[in-house]
């Protein structure tokens, strides 16, 4: 079986249980990206620790859980935010530990850690908020009928599709060739126009504000295309080529959903102050 195909088969199964977990409730949506989240959390370290430049991967996935949970637990409104503020104590926790640990890198895992959350943690959780908050959907005329989520990772995963078959028949001029190779600028430009256009379609189909739509398009191919490149230079600092191998044809969790990294915090920004 040719790795496109792989490819393929892995890919429509992974983006049909995203689809089912979303369009089920919040509760499986949380839960998907609690895994998700957990499961990328532990290939970071794993990368950073193929070169020690972190050894903080038990308790890095465990700060991860209870993070996650406590953004998600807020954003579905089942907790006050008040309890937000128990992160604090638990970034104090990262120091303290450090004090009863015999290792050569301490404030290297530290910074790690508050990194892995804020690479990872965040941009995961913000999708709860994204998805089920109805002043978003009232504010770009979507009915709650249709997940503005579905139509997020549509537009991404449109962008990311098309930016690789474009640049692999037209690309010529190298993005960012040391950080990643592959990438062209004619694959960037042919994943944005793309991603425009699956925007507008969403829009159409769903009634609602085409304008709202064409923007975060634009913000979701081309911060997708900046959080693709910062995995890229997280897996050459570790010297790997992939981030791990649970999705065949696609490498590991990182590999998958690098997209959402930079898109998802800048897509909430943009929802919460138009």
């Amino acid at each position: 079986m040719s790795n496109l195909v792989l490819r393929s088969i892995t890919g429509a199964l992974f983006a049909t249980t995203i689809i089912l977990c979303i369009s089920w409730n919040e509760y499986s949506t949380g839960l998907l990206f609690l895994i998700v989240s957990t499961l990328g959390t532990i290939e970071f370290y794993q990368i950073l620790n193929k070169k020690e430049l972190s050894n903080n991967t038990k308790y890095g996935p465990f700060v991860n859980v209870v993070v996650y949970l406590l953004l998600t637990l807020a954003f579905f409104g089942i907790i006050d935010y008040r309890f937000l503020f128990l992160i604090v104590p638990i970034m104090l926790i990262l120091v303290v530990q450090e004090l009863f640990m015999e290792d050569t890198i301490p404030y290297q895992n530290i910074s790690s850690t508050l990194f892995g959350l804020l690479y990872i943690t965040l941009p995961f959780a913000a999708l709860n908020y994204i998805s089920f908050n109805e002043e978003f959907y009232s504010k770009i005329g979507l009915s709650l009928n249709w997940s503005l989520l579905t139509g997020f990772f549509i537009i991404l995963w449109t962008s990311d599709s098309m930016a690789y078959l474009v640049g692999r028949k037209l690309g010529k001029h190298k993005l960012f060739p040391r950080v990643s190779p592959g990438k062209t600028w004619e694959g960037l430009i042919g994943g944005v126009s793309f991603a425009i256009l699956a925007g507008y379609l969403f829009s159409y189909f769903t009634e609602s504000s085409s304008m709202h739509w064409i923007i975060m398009s634009i913000i979701i191919s081309v911060f997708g295309v900046l959080g693709d490149l910062s995995e890229s230079l997280l897996k050459r600092s570790g010297g790997v080529k992939d981030s791990g191998n649970l999705l065949p044809g696609h490498g590991g969790i990182l590999d998958r959903f690098d997209g959402i990294f930079f898109s998802s915090p800048i897509i909430l920004t943009y929802l919460l102050f138009i």
